[in-house]
């Protein structure tokens, strides 16, 4: 059911990536909504391999854009792993928590990426341009992420009602 559900978020968020994305662009700015979903997914799933459906819509990132099939994956292998430890250690539950490390996940992943495909000579962007292009679009990809994460945190609120009470018996 996951994988399902996964499957459906990334061709969602690739259709909308390739189309519609233009529209919302702020000067060389536009939100990553591919990687907004492999960030969220991470977050939102509880368990110990939602590192594994972040790599996988990494992977689709890099069929989906030009360049090298391998460096979106491998990073986004290493973000959504990192963030998934930090949810497994802190909680990170709450929508507050999470819209910055949305923020901060993106920045590192596009900053990544952007370097790596510097070096291969992908990209014709010198290095402190990547750089501001990614703060630049992990901040509004972040925001863009803000009603997503209130959804996930309303469908999640009777599940955190029920083990409320159960813990209190």
């Amino acid at each position: 059911m996951r994988l399902l559900l996964l499957a459906m978020a990334v061709y969602v968020a690739a259709v909308l990536q390739t189309t519609l994305v233009d529209a919302m662009r702020i000067g060389a700015v536009a939100p990553d909504l591919l990687t907004l979903v492999a960030v969220v997914w991470p977050l939102a799933l509880s368990g110990p391999y939602g590192f594994l459906g972040a790599g996988l819509v990494g992977l689709a990132g890099d069929l989906v854009g030009p360049g090298r099939i391998g460096p979106g994956a491998v990073g986004m292998l290493a973000v959504g792993y990192a963030l998934g430890r930090g949810k497994a250690r802190f909680g990170l539950e709450h929508w507050l928590v999470q819209l910055p490390l949305v923020a901060a996940a993106t920045v590192a992943f596009g900053a990544l990426l952007g370097l790596t495909r510097w070096l291969l000579g992908e990209v014709s962007l010198g290095p402190l341009e990547i750089l501001r292009r990614a703060l630049g679009v992990g901040l509004y990809t972040a925001a863009v992420s803000l009603p997503l994460l209130l959804a996930i945190g309303w469908i999640r609120e009777p599940h955190r009602a029920r083990h409320k009470t159960l813990a209190e018996f």
